[in-house]
């Protein structure tokens, strides 16, 4: 069942199609030009969006809930819409992104040097992933219904770097990332990471180094 080795996103689109035992099924297919994929249950937030650590490595501050996103991409134009929802112990979230600075597909992320990108866009707060899919660029975030800002959000489709079952990250965070560059959970696998903050200057004690920040994650994930 987790015999396709990760290669591109075709090659994740097939791979999501192989899940049986998570109930992913259908025609499943990716390309540059056109990249639909939906994100369901389980999902979770990482860390409370006013707390100090929403990275969160050790799983302690995983907050169970109920969303979905829903992620329509044309790689090769920088164009799309991404919607997404959760439903948890810390408010109901709704970010919705129309507008991309940057779309990647099959790329390695984090790490030390940032993988295959400026690592001004990818700073060392996770170990090296496979990335099928990535987007940066501004989104409006909703919070409890009324809109909470509009700023930068960062959009991942990876490997499993964290375990689903309890968000760990085999990780000591970006100031050992030289002596300990940690590891992915499972290069089988597939997630969704959704990242959004407001505009302003970083903070320290922070990570990330913004006062609110709002980290969901999908662990199911249909390609259509």
């Amino acid at each position: 069942m987790k015999n396709i080795k990760r290669s591109s996103i075709l090659g994740a689109a097939l791979l999501a199609a192989s899940f049986t035992v998570t109930a992913l099924s259908g025609t499943a297919y990716a390309t540059e030009d056109r990249v639909s994929i939906i994100g369901t249950e389980p999902s979770y937030q990482v860390g409370k969006y006013k707390s100090h650590d929403r990275f969160c490595y050790d799983g302690s501050c995983k907050i169970e809930g109920k969303g979905k996103i829903k992620v329509e991409l044309a790689p090769g134009s920088n164009s799309g819409l991404i919607v997404a929802t959760f439903k948890g112990s810390d408010g109901t979230w709704k970010i919705v992104q129309k507008k991309f600075k940057k779309i990647a597909t099959d790329v390695n992320l984090h790490g030390a040097t940032g993988g295959d990108v400026d690592p001004m866009m990818s700073p060392p707060v996770l170990p090296q992933v496979w990335t099928y899919v990535a987007t940066w660029g501004p989104a409006a975030v909703y919070h409890n219904g009324k809109l909470a800002w509009k700023g930068p959000a960062h959009l991942m489709i990876t490997e499993e770097v964290r375990d689903p079952a309890t968000g760990r990250v085999d990780f000591k965070g970006p100031g050992n990332i030289k002596d300990y560059p940690g590891s992915v959970y499972n290069k089988h696998g597939i997630q969704i990471h959704y990242v959004a903050h407001p505009m302003g200057k970083k903070v320290k004690g922070y990570l990330p180094p913004h006062k609110k920040v709002v980290h969901l994650m999908w662990e199911k994930v249909i390609w259509e």
